[in-house]
């Protein structure tokens, strides 16, 4: 326990110092038993309140599980199948390629519709970072911005490929209250939240902004960081409010089979089916990584299949998740970004005994951070600097000056990196060694042997 309290400080500190995040809360949970629950740095700057474990923030995707949830609900009711086509019960005409959108693809983000791009606008243009603006406060209004998507910029028949799309999800959030003849905020309260005592848990706006325990959203492109706006129009896709503490509860009762206290809100058959893999995802860091009914499936996660949701509506950020086979539930919320499912696997992996520094994320960290700096040739004949840049490294000739490169990583070997550029319609292999014991790091770059020079050099 102690060991784990010790990396949870350091390693989410060191995130919140590299990105000016304020705060951060964590619900760490084995077998019942509670490892990790509290908050690390502020809620609210302006008021000097700390964060909590019961603090409330926007959980912003991480909002599609409840939804993928309500609709199995739905399902498990029989007024709802996964192979309805949408416009069965929704006023929309949702064909792609000629073939009707079902509802599973929609949950499994495979219509074939690409992003749309409703709730980035939405949210850049409230916050005045951007030129987009696109004033959506009615999910009607969404659902009409998605037939026509559907019309003129679809890329593939239903069912072939994963293209993540939050339209579809506000889709799903109609679809729940003309079903239940409730509204979306008030069904989630009486099936979901209130059954399972996420006391903090809404999808109204109002509602959470009127809480006392709202964590305030932070742009921490500034100095110092600065509070920011949400706007109201985020819907099913994206408009849950929780804490950490409700999203354990939420996390332990699919772990469990759709049940929590002796309170189910879903058949053990029903979770399943959320947890089957329906299509890979394009980013893979784990392998096999796919996305199930509004869950993403990581089976080849250090210490066991993960099943979980991340979330980011650029001033909050989040990830829930659990191991079934451990037992354990994870779950992350923040008032930035401080990389929030990074901290959430780091702990989720440490706490199910796997080493959470192999993680890809970690790797590349420890990787791109010690190959950072300015780098000589014989007798600093050439000079070049390395800055890194996402997940890549700029390379700028300092002798003789001019040239600047981005060096994309081809392997991350935390002794022997190697990283790919292209010159003349080439393409180029920069080559590293790393040895920390000697404290040397040097490179091979073109025809050049260029060494890291030491802090002080």
């Amino acid at each position: 326990m102690e060991g784990l309290e010790s990396l949870a400080w350091e390693y989410i500190h060191g995130r919140m110092r590299a990105t000016r995040t304020p705060g951060v809360s964590v619900s760490l949970k084995r077998g019942g038993e509670l490892l990790l629950q509290r908050g690390y740095g502020y809620r609210s700057l302006e008021k000097g309140l700390p964060a909590t474990a019961e603090t409330v923030y926007g959980i912003a995707s991480i909002s599609k599980t409840i939804t993928a949830v309500a609709v199995m609900q739905l399902v498990e009711k029989g007024v709802l199948s996964l192979d309805d086509p949408v416009d069965k019960h929704l006023p929309v005409e949702l064909r792609v390629q000629g073939e009707p959108v079902r509802v599973w693809h929609l949950l499994s983000h495979t219509s074939g519709i690409p992003a749309l791009g409703y709730a980035e606008a939405l949210l850049t243009g409230y916050a005045g970072l951007g030129r987009g603006w696109l004033p959506f406060s009615d999910p009607r209004d969404v659902l009409e911005w998605l037939e026509r998507g559907a019309r003129h910029w679809a890329l593939a028949p239903p069912g072939e490929r994963f293209l993540y799309l939050n339209e579809g999800y506000v889709a799903l959030g109609l679809l729940v209250e003309r079903l239940s003849g409730l509204s979306f905020p008030e069904y989630v309260k009486r099936f979901i939240a209130g059954p399972l005592g996420m006391r903090s848990t809404t999808f109204d706006y109002g509602e959470a902004w009127g809480s006392s325990l709202l964590a305030t959203p932070y742009d921490s492109s500034k100095t110092p960081p600065r509070p920011a706006a949400i706007p109201p129009g985020l819907a099913a896709d994206g408009g849950g409010w929780s804490s950490v503490v409700d999203l354990g509860k939420l996390m332990a009762a699919l772990s469990s089979g759709g049940s929590l206290g002796g309170v189910e809100i879903l058949s053990k058959r029903s979770v399943e089916e959320m947890e089957k893999p329906r299509a890979r995802l394009p980013a893979q860091l784990f392998g096999d990584d796919s996305y199930g009914l509004g869950v993403m499936v990581y089976p080849g996660f250090p210490g066991g299949r993960l099943v979980g949701h991340s979330g980011n509506i650029l001033f909050y950020t989040g990830f829930a998740g659990h191991i079934r086979e451990k037992g354990l539930t994870v779950a992350v919320l923040a008032n930035a970004d401080p990389g929030s499912p990074q901290i959430a696997m780091t702990l989720a992996a440490a706490a199910a005994g796997a080493d959470p520094w192999s993680l890809p994320f970690n790797t590349a960290d420890r990787v791109l951070g010690a190959l950072e700096g300015v780098y000589t040739g014989y007798r600093g004949t050439v000079r070049v600097r390395l800055e890194r840049v996402g997940d890549a490294l700029l390379l700028e000739s300092l002798e003789p000056p001019g040239r600047r490169e981005v060096l994309f990583p081809e392997r991350l070997d935390p002794a022997e990196p190697v990283f790919l550029t292209a010159r003349a319609g080439k393409r180029m292999r920069v080559s590293f060694r790393i040895d920390l014991e000697e404290g040397v790091v040097e490179m091979l770059y073109d025809r050049y042997r260029l060494v890291k020079a030491q802090a002080g050099e």
